[in-house]
């Protein structure tokens, strides 16, 4: 059986690092900065993978990813701020819906 790997191990141990570091750096800063660390590992691993994923996942991966650094600008109202993550939620659950035997039943 082949598998398609969409993370080298040196890409996947440098994400880690970031989550690791992420984690402990958010003890000592204020609680919003959570989600942008959160949007920055979201950011590599998307710019990691994009070219090596599926039609389908580049299509989310350029559409949304893209809004990452716009969204950060609004970080300081937390209303938009908010409004922009949820926004890339609803995203995320229609690709995870297209990419699932849930979204033929949809249909």
């Amino acid at each position: 059986m082949s598998e398609n790997w969409v993370l080298k191990e040196d890409e996947a141990i440098e994400l880690l690092a970031l989550l690791i570091t992420s984690a402990r750096i958010q003890m000592d800063e204020p609680a919003h900065y959570a989600p942008m660390r959160l949007l920055t590992a979201t950011e590599r691993l998307s710019d990691a993978i994009v070219k090596r994923a599926s039609k389908k996942s580049r299509q989310f991966l350029q559409g949304n990813i893209e809004r990452i650094p716009e969204l950060r600008m609004t970080m300081s109202d937390v209303d938009a701020y908010a409004a922009g993550l949820d926004g890339l939620c609803r995203d995320v659950a229609q690709c995870l819906l297209e990419h699932s035997s849930l979204g033929e039943d949809a249909s």
